[in-house]
């Protein structure tokens, strides 16, 4: 089977799932997404073919729209890519810390096995954290209460520097000059000269910033 058709018969299988709990399909972005009152949360595909085998990678997170709106002015993606950035997003296989996790597909019964693991995932466990993320508290406790230690609810921590700053602001954190320093350090350590020129310019922007 050619991927194209795979993919067909994939989304066939998932889509009125997704749509029962309130997700549309978005072909574009190969990912089903429900908008919020804060952002919006979403699934996200990432199909491959090797030798007659397909192998599903699958991601999911949040986006809040306040973090994204002033983080995204700052950091160096696309026009086009930041309507769509994710505040958090996780595989299921980091999730439930297996590594390097994918489904695989190589026969009728693996297809019918993997939309069956899927939407259970999703039934027990996907779902209930994509609500529970849907909170400027939440971002704001996932991405700053170990600010020395690396995320796992983001994929680039450069970025994630600049949304938990952004996070730390929004939510009237105590402890915003520290980590202000904390992730200065990271990227004085980690970053380019581009992002931490970056930062300074949010970190001067957020002193005078005012949500109301």
């Amino acid at each position: 089977m050619i991927q194209s058709k795979f993919e067909t018969k994939f989304y066939e299988q998932l889509d009125s799932f997704f749509q029962l709990h309130g997700f549309g399909f978005l072909t574009d972005q190969n990912q089903y997404r429900k908008s919020t009152q804060n952002g919006f949360q979403n699934i996200i595909f990432s199909i491959s073919e090797s030798h007659n085998v397909f192998w599903v990678e699958v991601n999911f997170g949040v986006r809040i729209e306040f973090v994204e709106q002033i983080a995204q002015q700052f950091l160096n993606n696309s026009f086009g890519y930041r309507p769509a950035a994710n505040t958090l997003v996780i595989s299921i296989g980091k999730f439930l810390e297996k590594k390097y996790f994918r489904f695989k597909v190589s026969n009728k019964d693996d297809f019918d096995l993997v939309i069956q693991e899927i939407r259970s995932f999703f039934e027990e466990k996907g779902f209930a954290f994509l609500k529970t993320a849907d909170s400027i508290n939440f971002i704001e406790e996932t991405l700053n209460d170990s600010p020395t230690m690396p995320c796992r609810y983001l994929y680039n921590q450069v970025h994630r520097c600049f949304k938990g700053i952004v996070a730390a602001k929004l939510s009237d954190n105590h402890n915003f000059a520290t980590i202000t320093a904390i992730y200065r350090h990271f990227l004085l350590k980690n970053g380019t000269d581009e992002d931490l020129l970056s930062y300074e310019r949010l970190i001067l922007f957020l002193h005078h910033y005012n949500s109301n």
